[in-house]
């Protein structure tokens, strides 16, 4: 019992970390744009996209490298901590040294850390042994760490607006004090040891392990999709929202003459659609918390990255602030459903669910890449009406080739069984 609480309470206070590492991240992400625009020399859309992927970059080749390393660490949290550290006196230096070459250098710390945290949180978190248990702990750490994304926006925007260095002060305290709380959660092997040559080797846990092998890479694909769908309105909207306020285009919804409210503080403007991506994803998080139906089904996924894109082709035409909240909503639940379950199949093996937390990241960061390098230049080049309007091709040739992946390994998996039967038979 004293056991159980102990383990209780390290998740508690892991979780806690997650939510205020998120807290952090965001607070940069809803700061870095305006910061870019208005204190960097030369600082454009352009500039922003490219800061963006170089960030996500560094993150997607930092996990992949790390996944062996940090994988085969007995204890994982030790990797934990010294990533959040690199983060705490790395992304704060963004408007202090304002010129191209911190940005890009302060992005490469900084995402090294963050790639040497996040797979060892939801390594740590995969330890549960119990199936249920799991996927409400995933469910749980995954509303938290969403939760400081959700509220982050709402404080960081208007302390930009009060003093463009104000959010980066912020990130440096939250992740300061992250750091400390991860110094006293001890390892999770403390709680449930894997065991290194127990193995169930039984029929019904083979056909499941392959049953979630079949939806795991389809997934792993939409996890690419969905993070490339919110780290492009994120890096490049920005600009965007910011000439509507200044030309006094933005409504409410299609009144003719502008509210007054809605002429200013254009960073404020951009953190409340911001706060409802994020609080879109915590939503799905907390549905999918105490619910089956989403386990082993690709045509929700399917269903979800369609609606984004009609709500893609919205935000490229709207002056709405509504309607803009409403589609940063929509692919912020997009976002929620595809990483939460990426997430759940890629820590069901336990042997595997360090590396596979890592790849699973890896995706997430070079979805962040590609948003943010090749449709940050092209609304740079272009505007945002037409470059929005090609995220909806590329959503539709995603989704012909989650597809192909999924009949491609259902009927492998079909031939394997079939073949195994036969052989059952004859002997």
């Amino acid at each position: 019992m004293l056991m159980l609480k102990k383990s209780t309470v390290s998740f508690s206070l892991l979780c806690l970390v997650g939510f205020l590492v998120d807290f952090a991240i965001m607070a940069g992400i809803v700061a870095l744009p305006f910061l870019i625009l208005e204190h960097i020399p030369s600082g454009n859309t352009a500039l922003s996209g490219n800061v963006f992927a170089v960030q996500m970059a560094t993150y997607t080749i930092a996990c992949l490298i790390m996944s062996r390393i940090v994988g085969e660490s007995k204890n994982i949290l030790f990797w934990a901590r010294w990533g959040v550290i690199i983060f705490t006196f790395a992304y704060p230096l963004f408007p202090f040294i304002p010129n191209k070459f911190t940005l890009y250098l302060c992005s490469i710390f900084s995402f090294i850390g963050m790639a040497l945290s996040w797979p060892a949180f939801y390594a740590w978190v995969g330890t549960e042994p119990n199936e249920y248990k799991r996927q409400r702990n995933l469910a749980i750490f995954n509303m938290l760490w969403s939760l400081g994304f959700t509220m982050s926006p709402l404080i960081s925007g208007p302390l930009y607006d009060f003093d463009y260095r104000a959010p980066f002060i912020l990130v440096f305290c939250v992740s300061l004090f992250s750091f400390i709380l991860l110094m006293i959660i001890p390892d999770a092997s403390k709680y449930h040891p894997i065991p290194q040559e127990a193995e169930d080797t039984s029929r019904d846990k083979s056909v499941e392990m392959e049953n979630n092998g079949i939806y795991l890479y389809p997934y792993w694909l939409g996890v690419f999709l969905a993070n490339l769908m919110t780290i492009i309105p994120r890096s490049t909207y920005a600009e965007h929202l910011k000439q509507m306020v200044a030309q006094g285009e933005l409504r409410f919804l299609f009144e003719s003459i502008p509210s007054a409210l809605l002429q200013t503080d254009p960073a404020t403007k951009f953190s409340w659609p911001s706060a409802m991506m994020a609080f879109a994803t915590a939503g799905i998080f907390l549905l999918f918390a105490w619910t089956q139906f989403w386990r082993y089904r690709l045509s929700i996924l399917i269903v979800s990255q369609a609606v984004c894109a009609l709500f893609f082709l919205l935000l490229s035409e709207t002056k709405s602030i509504i309607l803009i909240c409403i589609a940063f909503a929509i692919i912020g639940a997009n976002h929620g459903l595809t990483f939460f379950a990426s997430t759940y199949y890629s820590v069901h093996n336990p042997k595997l669910r360090h590396r596979r937390a890592s790849i699973n990241e890896g995706l997430i960061g070079l979805g962040g890449v590609v948003g943010s390098l090749i449709f940050g230049s092209l609304v740079e080049k272009y505007g945002v009406r037409l470059s929005y309007k090609i995220i909806i091709f590329l959503i539709v040739l995603v989704i012909f080739i989650e597809i192909f992946i999924f009949d491609y390994l259902q009927k492998k998996a079909q031939y394997k069984y079939r073949d195994s039967a036969c052989k059952s038979e004859n002997k």
